[in-house]
């Protein structure tokens, strides 16, 4: 039995032992020769497609399907693209050279992507009372409503009314509808700075010709944002109400119809004044009745007239005070 145990040991020991020289003779043994594939037909095993410029890309110029096109490169950028109808229709925030790959950074990002073709992202301040309770959240649709009240010069009554109507809300606070994310509370309970309590402004998308209206309104007024249910699709009948005349005189080159109406940006660059949009006591009468947008010829601004003071008789003192628009004389 002991021979056995002895004969084992040796066979083992004798095992180990080749294994430590085959081992050895691994080590001493020169490393394969690397194979290098040559590059004759124009590919190589580690040519990696992606997206490039065909020709210079301006910044701010959404990009066509045919300025790309595919390039080898020897390894990938980080955010390149691999596919060109997955680049095609975004915006360079930056110049790209021909044959530069199209990189997700130098693409713009954010909430401008998500503003319609015609509208603008307009922020108005809010408050729990004028949120909604702050039950508002970024992809809904309110009414703007604003209260504007008698101040005894541009109004002659306060008044309460619709604005504008179904608007899209595109950020509620830091929420926003390009990152959508829910408020969470602290361990200690407390709101953080991004939840809907905390919100101080809503950003709106109003088609241009709105953005006048609700700029003029929410600085001499107060605004209220109404939620509304997004499948409400009823709006006011504009056809029923006159139009506010601009501000700017419209010129028209001769032969041109007077009553063609002005659309879009052309309309916020004529512009509203606080007069016309406080109620109808501002409007041209000549215009009443006319189609929502037409041309208004505003001749051009009087000159002001100033003040002469005349002598008086009376010898007493007199005061002058200004409020605002507002003065009034004391004498003494």
């Amino acid at each position: 039995m002991v021979n056995i145990a002895k004969i084992a040991v040796g066979v083992l020991l004798a095992i180990a032992l080749a294994l430590g020289v085959y081992g050895w003779m691994l080590a001493k043994a020169p490393p394969a020769p690397q194979v290098k594939v040559a590059a004759g037909d124009g590919k190589a095993a580690s040519t990696i497609n992606v997206v490039v410029a065909a020709q210079p890309l301006l910044a701010g110029q959404p990009i066509k399907a045919e300025d790309l096109q595919l390039a080898g490169l020897s390894s990938r950028p980080d955010g390149a693209y691999d596919d060109v109808p997955a680049a095609a229709g975004s915006v360079p925030a930056v110049d790209i050279p021909k044959g530069a790959p199209i990189l997700k950074g130098q693409l713009v990002t954010g909430l401008a992507l998500k503003v319609p073709e015609g509208e603008r992202a307009v922020a108005v301040k809010v408050d729990e009372s004028v949120g909604a309770g702050n039950r508002i959240r970024p992809g809904d649709f309110v009414d703007v409503f604003f209260v504007l009240r008698r101040d005894g010069n541009e109004i002659d009554q306060s008044q309460a009314r619709l604005l504008l109507s179904r608007k899209r809300v595109l950020a509620y606070g830091a929420a926003s509808v390009d990152s959508l994310t829910s408020g969470q509370e602290k361990a200690d309970g407390k709101p953080q700075g991004g939840s809907p309590e905390s919100a101080r402004t809503a950003v709106l998308s109003v088609p241009v010709e709105e953005v006048s209206r609700l700029a003029l309104g929410g600085s001499n007024g107060s605004l209220l944002l109404a939620l509304r249910n997004p499948a409400d699709t009823s709006e006011p009948d504009m056809e029923k109400f006159s139009p506010l005349p601009g501000v700017l005189a419209v010129s028209l080159p001769k032969g041109t119809a007077a009553n063609i109406p002005l659309e879009g940006a052309d309309v916020a660059q004529a512009g509203v004044a606080m007069s016309t949009l406080a109620g109808v006591a501002g409007l041209n009468r000549s215009n009443l009745g006319a189609r929502p947008g037409a041309p208004v010829n505003v001749g051009p601004a009087k000159p002001a007239v100033p003040r002469v003071r005349t002598a008086s008789s009376d010898s007493s003192l007199a005061v002058e005070f200004v409020r605002g628009a507002n003065t009034q004389t004391v004498r003494y």
